[in-house]
């Protein structure tokens, strides 16, 4: 029996592993490319002027890796330029993959919610201090909703929203791949880790029909990582067999487990 994994790491991505690991066949098939911004976007602007910052909020692990890279040309990460030594700005992870990206690169995370999502950062943010008059740098997709900074800005913060990555939903080169993985007749669940993942996925597999999920799609039991993405998913006309109860390899794994049972040898 196999799973149909659409994150955009493919075969690098370490929930392939873990439910290869598992027992299950995978298939790795991203139904979203992320695309780097252009040398001298808003990014470069912001990395260069981080000491300007009393927040730098991270959404993702992508985001994370994109803040880092852009800094470490600016030298301006934590240790690097003399002028963040006075006051350093702090920083927070949306979760605990994200904070170990920015760890990894030598960045303290003063604040990582409780829960992994992105409504949980701003009452995590409070709960560090207030944030009337602070100035908070958010480097994130460029499909990324606006329910976070909205949520900041009500709490008095003035916030910068810089694109980090760009999200390409349905990349064209992984239609083969997604057809092949649909024909399989064992194919038991796909997983699902954002809505650009879900519409990546309706696009590509769209067909002649593309107002209608496609068939097999329809058909087969879906994961979701979180509630946005469960969002999209029914808001797409599709079902949700299971939600993760952590946003995480390890909740993911466990939401799969509740679906799909792997065939055991039997004994000759």
């Amino acid at each position: 029996m196999s799973i149909l994994c659409t994150r955009p790491d493919g075969l690098a991505d370490p929930l392939v592993a873990a439910l290869a690991s598992a027992g299950h066949r995978v298939h790795a098939v991203p139904t979203v490319a992320l695309a780097p911004v252009e040398p001298g976007s808003p990014l470069d602007h912001a990395a260069a002027r981080l000491g300007s910052y009393d927040w730098i909020v991270v959404t993702s692990a992508a985001g994370a890796r994109a803040i880092v890279e852009a800094a470490r040309r600016h030298g301006a990460l934590q240790g690097t330029d003399p002028d963040l030594a006075a006051s350093p700005p702090r920083w927070a992870a949306v979760g605990e993959a994200t904070a170990a990206v920015l760890e990894a690169a030598g960045v303290s995370v003063s604040v990582v919610p409780d829960v992994s999502r992105g409504d949980a950062i701003t009452a995590a943010l409070l709960a560090a201090g207030p944030l009337a008059a602070r100035r908070v740098v958010l480097p994130r997709s460029d499909h990324a909703d606006e329910a976070l900074p909205r949520a900041l800005r009500g709490a008095g913060a003035a916030v910068d929203e810089v694109i980090a990555y760009r999200t390409v939903e349905g990349p064209s080169a992984n239609a083969g791949a997604l057809r092949d993985a649909l024909a399989d007749a064992g194919l038991q669940a796909i997983v699902l880790c954002s809505g650009s993942a879900v519409r990546g996925l309706l696009a590509l597999s769209a067909g002649a029909d593309s107002t209608k999920p496609h068939p097999r799609v329809a058909a087969t039991a879906l994961v979701s990582i979180g509630p946005s993405t469960s969002a999209v998913i029914r808001g797409s006309g599709l079902e949700v067999a299971v939600e993760a109860a952590h946003p995480s390899v390890e909740g993911l794994l466990s939401a799969v487990r509740q679906l799909v049972q792997v065939p055991q040898e039997v004994a000759t």
